[in-house]
Order: structure tokens, then sequence, then C-alpha cells
């Protein structure tokens, strides 16, 4: 049976404080990453005056799962990266930027 180090602080259920802790802060992390991906595309989808139903049909998604990205409940996989950026009329990057750009006038 292998035991654990002396440094890990041992916590209910065996999980040693530090990763306790690192798992946390991973989770806040996302969260935050989560919360701020939402951000940019309600953004993205109202500077264009479109609607979520619009962008959901547009990138072939569920508009109750594109909602819920947008609040950030759920996250999307890099595949449906490109298919957004189409259905909001930007290039995939602009999805990741912190402000988007204002378009030319």
């Amino acid at each position: 049976m292998h035991s654990r180090p002396s440094s890990c602080a041992a916590r209910p259920g065996g999980i040693c404080q530090s990763a306790a802790t690192r798992w946390s802060q991973d989770g806040n992390a996302s969260q935050a990453q989560r919360l701020a991906f939402g951000r940019r595309l309600r953004a993205l989808r109202t500077r264009a005056g479109l609607t979520q139903t619009a962008v959901a049909a547009g990138a072939g998604m569920d508009r109750s799962f594109y909602a819920e990205v947008e609040a950030a409940i759920h996250s999307v996989s890099v595949d449906r990266i490109p298919a957004l950026a189409r259905a909001l009329g930007v290039e995939p990057y602009e999805l990741f930027q912190e402000t988007p750009s204002k378009p030319a006038e």
C-alpha cells in the first residue's frame, strides 16, 4: 500500500490540501473564462443585431444551449468555434479578443 508524502495535509475524502486548492483555483479560472467568453459572444451578437435564435441556428446548435454558453453555464468545444464565428459574422480570433472591435465607419 502506498503512503502519502508527509508534506501532504490529508483532507476528508483523501484529497491532498494542495490538490484540492489547485482544483478549486482551476475551477474558478474555468468559470472566469466561461464568463468572459459568454460576454464576448453576447457583445458580438448584439453588435450584429442578432438574436440568440439566429446565432444558434447559424452555428448549428440548439438555442437553449447557445443561451447557456452566453450565460457561462456551458462551454463549447473548439470544433464549434468556426461555426460560431461565421454565425456572428466575425473571424474566429475575434471571439477571444478582450473587447470586440467596432466596425469601420
